[in-house]
């Protein structure tokens, strides 16, 4: 059976997206004119409404694409290794800091660059951050139960507690490696976290 092709409307939006967050990537939210992503994508200024109501709208929906295609990453490595919880973790975050790495650690992750940059300023935006940031802090949290029952890390917490403290030190390690131009301290604070503070209680007595 042969799938239909996209229809061009559809097609032009997808590059737009998709040159959204290169931009954003690049420049954050103040620093990206919808005119310069209208010319990389060759779109005549006066079409851009009609695929997004606003400036707002358009990076709200570049967030969820964005969002969409980390965890699609994410999901399909979950369900193809066979590393233990714990390891799943280490080696998911170890990934997405050789890549900010090898982008001059320039590049955190999108989402909490916007958040960073505009906080709660726009409805629009902040209702697609906080969609990401809860489906994101999902998989960790579920990894991390996982964790607790293999007693990989500590479970005197939960692991909805455990994620909030981690995912609040992960995001704290990327503007500091931002500000370094170094992921050597966001690496050694993931692995404090994870090795030694997290360990189960009955290991750190014994220890």
């Amino acid at each position: 059976m042969i799938m239909p092709r996209p229809r061009r409307s559809e097609q032009t939006r997808e590059a737009l997206i998709e040159n959204g967050i290169e931009q954003l990537s690049l420049n954050g939210y103040h620093g990206t004119g919808i005119k310069q992503i209208l010319d990389a994508v060759n779109v005549p200024k006066g079409s851009f409404y009609n695929y997004f109501a606003s400036k707002e709208a358009f990076v709200a929906e570049i967030l969820r694409e964005y969002s969409h295609q980390y965890l699609k990453i994410l999901d399909d490595y979950v369900a193809n290794s066979e590393e233990s919880p714990l390891d799943k973790i280490k080696t998911i975050y170890e990934f997405m800091l050789t890549k900010f790495s090898n982008e001059n650690c320039q590049r955190g992750c999108l989402v909490g660059s916007i958040a960073a940059e505009i906080g709660n300023q726009s409805e629009v935006c902040q209702a697609a951050m906080l969609e990401s940031v809860a489906l994101s802090k999902e998989r960790v949290s579920t990894l991390i139960q996982q964790a607790q029952d293999r007693r990989e890390i500590r479970n005197d917490l939960t692991a909805d507690q455990v994620t909030n403290i981690f995912w609040a030190t992960w995001e704290g390690s990327l503007l500091k490696m931002k500000m370094e131009g170094s992921i050597d301290s966001a690496k050694d604070t993931l692995y404090i976290m994870l090795d030694h503070l997290l360990k189960p209680l009955a290991i750190n007595q014994n220890t």
